[in-house]
């Protein structure tokens, strides 16, 4: 769990998240193409459709800046993206005729520079493409505007430290994009004579579109201009080491100069990445494929819901959806599930109506007709022990849904499919799951709102996954985590993990092929996937982890939905082998935020692994033959304690 003190990175991708479909509207609007989209990522995407803003970029702006930290990520996102939706080709009958003995069918940016210029040309080029760029787009909005004004005002008293031509190409920036004018008389007098020859090629300059000829020929004349005021060396001066030498010193420092004085970018001179425009990616296929998955898992984290705990700490879990290839378990998941039952004289259908009727009542409470103007006979007493459940109340009419909802909580750590040494299959998981079905199977009889989810902290899995993809994502991730942020790889790796296998909206129809489909893998475990279905049909059973429970967690998390749930009581039941690998003291306060709240937090603790004196309601479970009576007491102890309070009837 982190504390309020996070990973900033992670905290500028949830700041992401909250303003990408706005900025994406905004681009998709001024590009007139509604198929742009915009994602946080390290590598360029081979789609000219999707903009990638690199991280580094972002922790570089915002972690320096004194200013308003949403203004500066919504300014700096929109400065990145804007330099990442243009792409240039040369137009080679142009620049033959410009410069008709100098290139012989050279068609490559980087050559026609290295040609026309020297080593030295391609900052200027960068800053002229990037600084018009910007002029055009930015002219239109007012508003963002004047944020990039600010972002460059504050760093704008730096550029006196740069070295020459550091302050030349940041002068020159300014001097198109006129977000600052500034005065050149308090600069070194050859900086100021480069920039004051400069300008009058500057008004020559087309600043409604990017004319690429156009540019590369100004940025021969002003190559030429700094060489004569000695801001750039004339390296023909100079033997062949000595250029190596002079060409790699200058290239570090102006690299390093314009990241302290401009908003850096991934598509200009002040990341190094120069000319990506044209020049397209550097990385191997295979690299960037890795990138990507890493981008995308970061963002997964960072646009994950954040957990307030009473004490004030905060944590990050990630919903999904349980993988669809569960179900195809299902078929032998069936015979496995009336097995079971059998094998452990679980008669689910039989003491259905132990408990139904208390239920039934808690659904009942609040409406109005029949007996009484209200819900329960007053001879309810007489009829519940004489087993008369259909006459307790006089009113027939269909229940509401609405009156109740119950969220059932499985705990997915590794441990749940462990077996002991004297037992030939492991059986937590496999109940806690029966358990579940047979509370599900009342709320679905019953009309009861309810969800089911498993929990886990451990590598997050997709829902379209199988095995193999998920072990591959899986490794990719983790080796790229481990190359970019070293120790702290695994706080991004390593996810509070809520996986839905029905939320209350979900038809319990629709997914009670995965949930037989757990049951089968959940006691048969490898063996289940060894029955003939093909590679792709497997579903990813490596997500299960061992020691990987955060019980709190996922208990603020469904108190939340609870809460925000419009029934008027509300049940929480956790199943679970052991207590949480997090913080005893945050569970405590978790179950006690939720209880306070009006939601009834039941504890069944499955097996002998660990203690649940955390929870107010609690029973453990050594052998699964005790699971059925067991959650039928404790729950029939819950909704009695209602009813009394309510009515004053049990």
């Amino acid at each position: 769990m982190n504390s309020k003190k996070k990973n900033i990175e992670a905290q500028i991708v949830e700041d992401f998240e909250k303003i990408r479909p706005a900025i994406t509207r905004l681009l998709q609007t001024q590009m007139k193409n509604d198929d742009l989209s915009l994602r946080y990522g390290r590598s360029k995407s081979n789609s000219k459709n999707d903009i990638v803003i690199n991280p580094s970029i972002l922790v570089n702006t915002i972690s320096k800046t004194n200013l308003d930290r949403d203004e500066v990520m919504i300014g700096t996102v929109v400065h990145e993206a804007i330099h990442a939706t243009n792409n240039y080709s040369l137009d080679s009958e142009s620049l033959n005729k410009l410069f008709p003995e100098e290139l012989d069918d050279v068609e490559d940016i980087d050559d026609v520079l290295e040609i026309l210029t020297g080593p030295f040309g391609k900052y200027v080029f960068d800053i002229l493409i990037h600084s018009i760029e910007e002029k055009i787009f930015v002219k239109q909005y007012e508003g963002l505007n004047s944020i990039l004004e600010d972002i460059y005002t504050e760093s704008f008293s730096e550029i006196k430290k740069l070295g020459n031509f550091s302050q030349y190409l940041s002068l020159l920036f300014h001097s198109i994009t006129s977000y600052i004018d500034p005065e050149f008389e308090t600069y070194k007098k050859p900086v100021v004579s480069s920039l004051n020859e400069s300008l009058h090629i500057l008004k020559t300059l087309n600043y409604e579109n990017v004319n690429v000829s156009e540019l590369i020929e100004a940025t021969v004349q002003m190559v030429d201009i700094c060489r004569r005021y000695n801001i750039l060396p004339d390296l023909d001066n100079y033997t062949l080491g000595e250029q190596k030498e002079i060409e790699e010193s200058l290239d570090e420092s102006v690299v390093n100069d314009l990241s302290k004085v401009l908003i850096p970018s991934s598509n200009n001179v002040t990341t190094g990445n120069t000319l990506q425009k044209f020049l397209g990616q550097t990385e191997s296929k295979s690299t960037d494929d890795k990138l990507n998955l890493m981008d995308d898992h970061i963002s997964k984290v960072g646009a994950s819901t954040t957990i307030y705990f009473p004490s004030g700490n905060t944590a990050k879990v990630v919903e999904n959806k349980i993988p669809n290839n569960y179900k195809n378990l299902y078929k032998n998941g069936l015979e496995t599930y009336e097995s079971l039952l059998q094998q452990w004289n679980l008669p689910i259908y039989k003491v259905t109506n132990k408990i139904k009727p208390y239920f039934i009542h808690n659904q009942k409470r609040q409406r109005i007709s029949g007996f009484d103007q209200g819900d329960l006979s007053p001879h309810v007493p007489i009829m519940l022990a004489s087993g008369r459940y259909e006459r307790m109340f006089e009113q027939k009419q269909r229940l509401s849904n609405k009156s109740y909802a119950i969220s059932l909580l499985i705990d997915g750590s590794g441990s749940m499919i462990e077996k002991n040494k004297d037992e030939l299959h492991p059986w937590s998981l496999a109940s806690a799951l029966i358990g579940a079905s047979y509370l599900s199977q009342i709320c679905f009889e019953l009309d009861i709102d309810f969800e089911v989810s498993i929990f886990n902290r451990a590598f997050a899995s997709e829902h379209t996954e199988n095995e193999d993809t998920y072990n591959k994502r899986k490794f990719a991730v983790s080796s790229m985590l481990n190359r970019t942020y070293g120790s702290s790889a695994q706080e991004l790796y390593s996810t509070a993990n809520h996986y839905f296998i029905k939320e209350f909206k979900d038809s319990w129809r629709e997914n009670y092929q995965q949930f037989i489909g757990l049951i089968e893998f959940s006691r048969n475990l490898r063996d289940s996937i060894d029955i003939g279905i093909s590679e792709e049909s497997i579903p990813p059973v490596s997500m299960f982890e061992k020691g990987t429970n955060i019980d709190e967690i996922n208990i603020m998390h469904a108190t939340k939905r609870l809460l925000n749930h419009p029934s008027n009581t509300k049940m929480l039941v956790v199943l679970s082998d052991g207590m949480t690998r997090g913080s005893l003291s945050e569970l405590q306060n978790s179950i006690n935020f939720a209880t306070k709240n009006g939601v009834d937090v039941i504890g069944i603790g499955i097996g002998n692994r660990g203690s649940w004196r955390e929870y107010i309601n609690n029973v453990q479970i050594e052998k699964p033959e005790q699971l059925i009576h067991s959650i039928v007491n404790i729950t029939k102890d819950i909704l009695i304690k209602n009813i009394k309070l309510t009515s004053g009837v049990a």
